[in-house]
């Protein structure tokens, strides 16, 4: 009961941590209104940009919790608001002409100053608000994991593996008509690997040369108003100017916000078209480029991106994923004899791949605790010999003199209950109706 109540605390200490960033940044911000009498600062907008990001990230924690995401996301929502009406309030917008054209470009006077990091990579995209050193940032070295080491999804990695393997046959495909730009919008429950497998994708395409551009939907959420829609655009052009290459957005449902809401903001409805703009504007260009869109929550994602890009659930794993993942996760630390890897596997359906690691860890600790126990080797200044210790207890392991226990197991399972996926699941099944109606 320890360990578990050690996990809540892990969780405790995180929303209190945010809870706090929050509040100060709230007060920080009222106090600077209170000392330039009600004037509105760019520095105050910024504060509530700083609340909203912490709000984004506090939801992030509570994916599953849908009470305690929706009243932080109520929270963000009000200090992009606010950001909003101070910044309209410094800079009033000027009319706005009519647009020529679909196509949405950066204009010229916006340009940075300087397209160059001090690290030298270079991009034609930067401008003053979406510098070179942030566009730098979204491209990511090649995942360490490959398809190799993704436990189960067969059909997922065959879709994906289609375009491993034809990638670089550019003749072919102009002959038979295969356009050289794919999307894919993976959704599912929270823990179920969509982001782990699509590095795995990552990893197996860097390795024939393409590159690699990941955003965080939240981020570009919690962006000063205008800031968001470029940012999108720049990324959409990054990838356009780069190919070949991968561009992922996780947390999609922040960039392209279903417009059918009723308690959609004005910012969102913008930063959705610009989306949509962006993405037919890639999807036109010609180039080998790859999107993909990962959420939890596909019913939040708006209607027009649906019959654009490849729909892909990712499942909650079944039991032979959940077997094999035991097998690989415990490796050296084996069942106790009269206990199996089978067992484990029967006893954790509707567990999604963050539950089964939680288990899995919270089992080993249990394991290395009773080790450190049972096989401790104290010195002459009766003091723990680390080093002797550490192998006393691996050759227990290995030995099989400490094994994971059916008592254990249960004991573990009982205090770290799955998550409860019933409202997200109920979620899903109406929005894959939905889509089917849309379809039809």
């Amino acid at each position: 009961m320890a360990l578990y109540n050690l996990s809540n605390t892990s969780y405790s200490g995180k929303m209190n941590e945010r809870t706090h960033q929050y509040n100060n940044y709230i007060n920080q911000a009222e106090a600077l209104r209170i000392k330039n009498e009600n004037k509105p600062t760019l520095e105050e907008a910024e504060l509530y940009q700083a609340a909203a990001r912490v709000c984004g990230e506090i939801m992030a924690i509570n994916n599953t919790q849908r009470n305690v995401y929706g009243q932080w996301k109520a929270r963000r929502d009000d200090c992009i608001k606010t950001m909003e009406r101070i910044v309209a309030a410094i800079n009033p917008a000027p009319a706005k002409a009519p647009e020529t054209t679909a196509s949405r470009t950066i204009e010229s006077s916006d340009r940075a100053v300087s397209n160059t990091t001090a690290s030298g990579f270079k991009t034609n995209n930067a401008c003053k608000d979406v510098p070179a050193a942030t566009i730098e940032s979204w491209y990511k070295s090649m995942p360490k994991h490959s398809f190799a080491d993704v436990t189960g999804m067969d059909d997922v990695k065959d879709l994906l593996m289609n375009h491993v393997s034809s990638s670089g046959w550019s003749r072919l495909d102009e002959i038979l008509g295969i356009p050289p730009f794919q999307s894919f919008f993976l959704y599912g429950a929270p823990g179920t690997g969509k982001t782990f497998i699509i590095e795995a994708f990552a990893h197996e395409m860097m390795q024939k040369g393409f590159k690699f551009i990941r955003l965080l939907g939240g981020d570009i959420h919690a962006s000063l108003v205008g800031v968001a829609e470029k940012t999108v655009e720049i990324a959409f052009q990054e990838a356009i100017d780069n190919e070949p290459c991968i561009i992922f957005i996780d947390e999609i449902e922040n960039v392209c916000v279903s417009r059918s809401q009723n308690n959609i903001e004005g910012h969102e409805k913008r930063l959705t078209v610009a989306f949509l703009e962006a993405y037919n504007l890639l999807k036109s260009s010609g180039k080998r480029v790859i999107f993909l869109g990962a959420t939890n929550y596909p019913s939040m994602v708006d209607e027009a991106m649906l019959d654009r890009i490849q729909l892909v659930r990712i499942p909650l794993p079944d039991y032979e994923t959940r077997l094999n993942f035991f097998k690989d996760t415990f490796n050296v630390l084996q069942p106790a004899a009269d206990f199996t890897f089978e067992e484990m596997a029967q006893s954790t359906e509707n567990y999604s791949f963050r539950d089964l690691g939680r288990l899995a860890d919270t089992i080993a600790i249990n394991i290395k605790s009773q080790a450190m126990d049972e096989y401790a080797v104290v010195d002459e200044n009766e003091k723990i010999d680390e080093e002797m210790t550490s192998k006393m207890a691996v050759d227990a392991i290995v030995k099989g003199e400490l094994a994971v226990t059916r008592e254990l197991f249960s004991k573990i399972q009982g205090e770290m209950p799955p998550s409860d996926k019933t409202k997200i699941n109920e979620e899903i099944e109406a929005f894959e109706k939905r889509v089917k109606g849309i379809n039809s």
